[in-house]
């Protein structure tokens, strides 16, 4: 059984897309390094020397009032004022986050008085955001416990990356934050079709939460054999390479998305722009705490997103895939691919955003979701970097080198977490 359109009410539409990411810092921009090929993984800037991690999709360095300068001319002023005050002390996850958040309801044609506050929702999707500025203090405190930062019991908290994004732009409806490690974005995107189709809001902000890199965390993963650490600490950007036979772990990158969704009905009635209809989503478990791939879950997960959007696997055109590049987690997913779409696998292209942009971690399934929506909106698909040695058993369409036309009607988009959390989410055009 295939996919039928519906009556409009009901149907869930992604009226706002934002990111803020080392491969851009706007929608335009994001797409034209993905379609030329273009890496954003660096050195450290500001990294702690002793940890083995090296590189990584740095942003530490982001400039919120540089950022509007550049981008911004086209937001309402009271936001563009507003912004750098109310984010000043605000630390790094929390600029990242709200930046990409206001960017997402700018281009949504917000603000609108056809959606009350009350009835605008936000979901957070991440958790632990806040951990280097946790770090910071936590080593101030052995020093002189009277000078860590004053704000240090609110800004600690997640909810101050969700409430600090409500604050600008004056969303009051239902909001929390939603963790689920790498698939948390996906989840909260699953949380948000739920509110919208039970009539719990008339709009929802998603926004996947930029994670503030510790040096702790990242030498945990190490440690673990989970990033990349060996092969390419003086050629970053040959270090993400999903699919690839050299592949030896996933790269971190910072980075933040936001979409806002709306019920088709309420875009149309607004004449709200349309970027892509939300159709599914699923998410299952391993009941495994073990950060190992399971198969079972992840074809669960695909295959619920696919039923719950009413799609079948023939009518998919594209997967954006999770494809960590670590050794396991891309062979695993291949495989899933395989039992959910047979034959049709091997003619179905499936291409890594991570191979440009790393792992952004707690925002990884977002800005991956912009990225395939900005694909189906343009008829073309982003090229997989770092292709450069075949593994025999990873022998599926990962559009290798270079950018090409291609058209998307339906796409798939997935992401697996640490703690066996899976997730997928279908988008089509709108009909």
């Amino acid at each position: 059984m295939g996919y039928e359109m519906g009556a409009d009410n009901g149907r869930v539409v992604i009226t706002g897309m934002g990111v803020v990411t080392p491969l851009g810092e706007c929608l335009s921009y994001y797409l034209e390094a993905l379609l030329a090929g273009r890496s954003g993984i660096t050195r450290w800037k500001r990294m702690e020397a002793r940890i083995e991690s090296k590189i990584g999709g740095d942003m530490s360095d982001f400039d919120l009032e540089a950022h509007l300068a550049r981008f911004g001319s086209s937001y309402p002023a009271h936001l563009t004022q507003s912004a750098p005050k109310l984010l000043r002390a605000t630390p790094l996850s929390g600029r990242l986050t709200a930046a990409a958040a206001l960017q997402a309801y700018v281009d949504a044609g917000l603000p609108d008085d056809r959606i009350a506050p009350e009835r605008f929702g936000h979901v957070l999707g991440g958790h632990n955001l806040n951990a280097n500025y946790i770090f910071d203090n936590a080593r101030q405190l052995a020093e002189e416990p009277e000078f860590i930062e004053p704000l240090f019991g609110l800004h600690s908290l997640d909810t101050d990356v969700l409430s600090v994004t409500s604050e600008l732009l004056n969303l009051k409806g239902p909001s929390f934050t939603l963790g689920g490690a790498c698939a948390s974005s996906n989840l909260a995107l699953l949380t948000g079709l739920d509110m919208l189709r039970a009539k719990r809001a008339d709009a929802v902000l998603v926004s996947g939460g930029a994670i503030d890199l510790d040096p702790v965390l990242l030498q945990g993963w190490a440690i673990m054999n989970a990033i990349s650490v060996r092969s390419f600490n003086d050629d970053p950007a040959r270090a993400s390479r999903p699919f690839d036979a050299l592949r030896e772990g996933f790269v971190p990158s910072q980075g933040a998305g936001a979409v806002v969704l709306e019920t088709l009905e309420g875009a149309r009635a607004r004449s709200a722009p349309v970027h892509a209809e939300l159709l599914g989503a699923a998410s299952s478990s391993d009941a495994s705490r073990l950060p190992k791939a399971d198969l079972d879950g992840q074809v669960r997960a695909i295959r619920g997103a696919l039923r719950d959007a009413g799609v079948s696997p023939d009518q998919v055109d594209y997967v954006n895939a999770h494809a960590t590049s670590t050794p396991m987690g891309d062979r695993v997913e291949v495989m899933a691919i395989k039992q959910v779409f047979g034959e049709r696998a091997y003619r179905l292209p499936v291409n890594a955003t991570k191979s440009m942009l790393g792992h952004c971690v707690m925002s990884a399934a977002l800005v991956e979701l912009v990225a395939t929506v900005l694909q189906m909106e343009n008829d073309v698909l982003h090229p997989t970097i770092n292709q450069e040695q075949e593994d025999p058993e990873l022998d599926l369409d990962f559009v290798p080198g270079e950018a090409r036309q291609h058209k998307i009607r339906f796409a798939l988009s997935n992401a697996f977490g640490f703690g066996g959390l899976n997730s997928s989410v279908i988008v089509g055009q709108t009909r």
